[in-house]
C-alpha cells in the first residue's frame, strides 16, 4: 500500500511539472509577421526580401500575414506603412492598397492578407516596401516585419490610332521600343499586336516576345531574336535569363541600308499579306548582291548597326509570319546612356 501511495504521489508531481512547463512556455502575446519574409531570404544589402514582380494584369495580389500567440475573439486591425525612404512606387499613381491602411485578422483566426493592385497609370519599374506596424494589442516580429514588392507596367499597348487594320495584315505606323537597359520602356515586341514587354513580362509571356532591340558596344542598335543561337557569347548575362524561358522565339532577319527610292517603294507598295511574304523572301535571296552588303546584313537571327531609314525584313519561324520594318529613328552610336535608348519604327505584319 505504501508503494502505491508513493507511485501515485510521483505521478501527481510529474503531471504538476508538465502543467507548470506549459504555463511557462505557452506564447500568449499576439505577434504578426509577413509569411513571405519568413520563407524568403533578405535581398542583398537589405533587411527584407524583394519578392516577385507584379503587374496590372495580375489584378489584386495578396500577401499573407501570420499572427501567432493567443487567437483573438474580436477582429484585429493590423496597421502598416509604406517605407518611403526605400520605395519608388507612389500610392494612387502606381498602385493601390485594396485593404486600405490596415488589414484584418478575423476573430479566432491566425492570419490575414495585405492586398495590392498595380494601376494602369504605372510607368516603368517601381519598388514598394511595406512595413507592418501592428496595433495596441498586437506586436510585430522584428525580423519579419517588411517585404519589398517590385511592380511595373508589364505590357505597353500601342496607341490604337497607330494600329491600322488592313484586312489580312496590320500596319503599325509609329512605335517606339526601349533598349535592353531602358527601365521605363520594354525592349521586347510582340509584332502581331504591337505590344511591348519589359524583361519581367517577357519572362512570363516569352512566346509573345517575338523580337528585341538590344544596343551593344560597337554594333549599337540591333534587332535580335531572343532565341539567338549565339546569345551565350553575344550577351551572356541575358542568355542566363532567357535560357530559363519556356519559349525563346527565333527566326530570320535581313537588313537593307543605304536606302534608295526603289527600296522605300518595296515598303510603300505592300498592300497584302502575300506582298509582305514576297518582300521578305526576295530580301533573303537578294541581300548578298546589294552594293556594300555584308554578312552581318543577314539572313540571320540578328541584324546590327541599324540606322534611320533602314529596312528590316523579318520571318518568325516560331510563329510563322512575315513582317517588314522601316526604321524611323535609330541611335547610330553609344552617345545616349543605356537607360535612355529607344528605337522608333513602323512596320507591316501578317496577321
Amino acid at each position: 500500500m505504501k508503494k502505491i501511495i508513493i507511485i501515485l504521489m510521483g505521478v501527481f508531481m510529474l503531471t504538476s511539472c508538465f502543467k507548470d512547463y506549459n504555463e511557462d512556455f505557452l506564447i500568449t502575446q499576439k505577434t504578426v509577421e509577413f509569411e513571405d519574409a519568413v520563407v524568403n531570404s533578405n535581398a542583398t544589402g537589405r533587411n527584407y526580401p524583394v519578392l516577385g514582380h507584379i503587374f496590372e494584369l495580375h489584378g489584386v495580389v495578396s500577401y499573407r500575414v501570420n499572427m501567432f500567440g493567443e487567437q483573438s475573439a474580436v477582429p484585429q486591425q493590423i496597421a502598416y506603412r509604406i517605407v518611403d525612404e526605400q520605395s519608388t512606387a507612389v500610392e494612387g499613381q502606381d498602385f493601390r492598397f485594396v485593404t486600405g491602411n490596415s488589414l484584418t485578422v478575423s476573430p479566432h483566426s491566425s492570419f490575414g492578407y495585405l492586398q495590392v493592385e498595380v494601376l494602369p497609370t504605372i510607368a516603368g519599374s517601381k519598388l514598394l516596401v511595406v512595413e507592418l506596424l501592428g496595433n495596441s494589442e498586437v506586436e510585430v516580429s522584428p525580423n519579419y516585419r517588411m517585404i519589398g514588392i517590385p511592380m511595373s507596367d508589364a505590357v505597353l499597348k500601342p496607341d490604337p490610332n497607330v494600329v491600322v487594320d488592313q484586312g489580312d495584315y496590320l500596319h503599325i505606323t509609329d512605335l517606339t521600343l526601349g533598349g535592353d537597359a531602358n527601365p521605363d520602356k520594354g525592349c521586347f515586341l510582340d509584332m502581331q499586336t504591337g505590344n511591348i514587354y519589359n524583361w519581367e513580362a517577357a519572362a512570363l509571356f516569352s512566346d509573345r516576345a517575338t523580337i528585341a532591340y538590344f544596343h551593344s558596344g560597337s554594333n549599337f542598335a540591333n534587332f535580335v531574336f531572343p532565341g539567338l543561337s549565339s546569345m551565350s557569347t553575344a550577351w551572356n548575362s541575358y542568355y542566363n535569363r532567357i535560357r530559363n524561358w519556356s519559349v525563346a522565339p527565333t527566326g530570320s532577319v535581313v537588313r537593307y541600308t543605304d536606302i534608295q527610292p526603289a527600296d522605300n517603294a518595296i515598303f510603300d507598295n505592300i498592300s497584302s499579306a502575300s506582298d509582305i511574304e514576297t518582300a521578305v523572301l526576295d530580301a533573303q535571296a537578294n541581300v548578298g548582291t546589294r552594293h556594300g552588303a555584308a554578312a552581318t546584313y543577314g539572313p540571320g537571327e540578328r541584324v546590327r548597326s541599324l540606322k534611320t531609314g533602314d529596312l528590316v525584313f523579318v520571318y518568325s519561324s516560331t510563329h510563322d509570319f512575315y513582317a517588314v520594318v522601316r526604321v524611323l529613328d535609330a541611335i547610330p552610336d553609344g552617345s545616349v546612356p543605356g537607360a535612355e535608348r529607344t528605337m522608333r519604327f513602323e512596320y507591316k505584319v501578317q496577321k
